[in-house]
């Protein structure tokens, strides 16, 4: 088929600007590199970035000092050969070399080095300068660890004791009450339980908790959420031994406060049961116990009133005697009359019973069970007689 002229001309000027523009394209390729389809993509290559900042005229200084050194050192290499003069010239710039750090120095006799300052740490501490920078060293706070002001010893004679009670109103059982003690690795650990049971629930419901904890020896930490009737109370406090203070809040009122003890033998009150029940008690003796009890401090006397031969449920007799603390807060319960405490009158001292006031009427709690964590019960003076 023959075409017109003037349509060859047109395709001719076609086929020559397709193949500039194709030139045009690959030329900048080449200027690049050839692109291989069979050829693996290079990995890539390490970047190093200076964080101190960009390059500044400082940077620059340094860089023509340098040169200036390498022009330096290479006349004083030309002219070593002359004699000893020209070796001196060469170990003029090389000791004033920037980066050049400064030979140690020969320790005299009796001069302490960095090294022997190491050395010389206390037993069991790191050296900073082995795990901290210098910059950290300087602002490191040093915590140490104060021998304790009570142990577990005072509290506990056993590893885990705990008792069960019965809570009775005239005659009635009204509730039950659990007081549990753990010795947690010199950490005394006391809880106690009390709640009414469906009956009395309906009048007066009593739900009860405090847990004690002391840690340390120098802190003890107390919380206590009581509800006995209409009333409810969620409010708790930490001793600070070693600085005679106490920081106590009441979560309902959204109250807090720290305030300063007059001495370090302060105890809460379930730490202060147990810490009566390991002294010499004698009939008409009165102890003392430092005690903080309803964000009030109290110096509490404990008066030792009497023996006496007593019965629990049974068939149980037990030989007690009978304390009588001068409370003048309102305690665990929210009583309204005097507190009388029955504790077995051997070395253990386990408290079998407790009686108070409340508003309805007196509350008898009796011991129905003891265990430890060696499954003996610690009543020595408990016998099961008919």
């Amino acid at each position: 088929m023959n075409l017109p002229a003037d349509k060859i001309g047109v395709r001719t000027i076609c086929i020559v600007l397709s193949v500039l523009a194709h030139l045009l394209l690959l030329f900048p390729l080449g200027i690049l590199g050839g692109y291989h389809p069979a050829k693996p993509v290079d990995p890539l290559q390490a970047v190093m970035v200076d964080l101190k900042g960009p390059i500044d005229d400082t940077e620059s200084a340094r860089a023509s000092a340098g040169q200036e050194f390498a022009e330096a050192a290479a006349e004083a290499e030309d002219e070593a050969s002359d004699g000893p003069a020209g070796a001196a010239l060469v170990d003029a710039p090389l000791k004033s070399e920037p980066e050049r750090q400064a030979e140690p120095e020969p320790a005299t006799e009796g001069a302490v080095t960095d090294t022997d300052k190491a050395d010389a740490s206390a037993p069991g501490e790191i050296s900073a300068n082995e795990t901290t920078p210098a910059v950290s060293r300087r602002t490191l706070p040093i915590y140490t660890i104060k021998p304790p002001l009570r142990t577990a010893g005072e509290f506990l004679a056993t590893e885990r004791e705990k008792l069960t009670y019965q809570i009775s109103m005239f005659g009635i059982p009204v509730g039950v009450a659990e007081l549990e003690a753990k010795n947690e690795r010199g950490e005394v650990r006391i809880t106690l339980r009390v709640k009414s049971n469906s009956v009395l629930s309906t009048l007066y419901p009593v739900d009860d908790f405090v847990e004690t904890r002391h840690i340390g020896g120098n802190f003890i930490i107390t919380k206590i959420r009581q509800q006995e009737g209409s009333f409810k109370s969620d409010r708790g406090f930490t001793l600070f031994l070693r600085d005679k203070s106490v920081f106590w809040i009441d979560n309902l009122r959204k109250r807090s406060m720290m305030e300063s003890l007059p001495n370090s033998e302060v105890l809460d009150i379930l730490s202060g049961v147990y810490y009566l029940r390991n002294r010499q008690l004698k009939v008409g003796s009165i102890e003392q116990i430092q005690l903080y009890d309803s964000d009030t401090y109290a110096s509490l006397p404990v008066e030792v009133v009497r023996r006496e031969r007593i019965s629990l449920p049974g068939f149980r007799k037990a030989d007690t005697l009978v304390v009588k603390p001068l409370l003048r807060t309102d305690g665990i319960f929210k009583r309204t009359g005097d507190l009388l405490i029955w504790l077995t009158d051997d070395e253990n001292k386990v408290p079998v019973k407790v009686e108070t006031q409340i508003a309805l009427g007196t509350v008898s709690v009796e011991l129905v069970s003891a265990e430890t964590k060696q499954g003996e019960a610690p009543v020595a003076a408990l016998k099961n007689r008919n």
